[in-house]
């Protein structure tokens, strides 16, 4: 029998949207840096400049989307994994 409920929660705490989102930062930190740079050959990298100001900005923005979807509707957060009593069980055994 399966479970098709998808307010669950991951029993390891960190939600697979996590890693997505993650990705995303991290490759729109990287489009944002491009677009600084072609900032400097302004106007002949004009297409170029903006093709990075857009991608960066939409790998920002769906980050946020994500990230706000995690909290507000799953009640997950998208950084710390959960409080789970499996977590704090495996977090006690580590640091006792």
């Amino acid at each position: 029998m399966s479970n098709s409920d998808i307010h669950h929660r991951e029993p390891h705490g960190n939600h697979p949207m996590s890693l997505i989102a993650f990705g995303l930062l991290l490759i729109g930190g990287a489009l944002s840096a491009l677009w600084v740079i072609t900032l400097a050959g302004l106007p002949e990298n004009r297409t170029l400049n903006i093709t990075y100001g857009v991608l960066a900005l939409g790998c920002l923005v769906s980050t946020a989307i994500i990230f706000r979807y995690l909290t507000a509707h799953l009640h997950h957060s998208p950084v710390m994994p959960d409080n789970t009593p499996s977590e704090i069980e495996r977090y006690l055994s580590k640091v006792r």
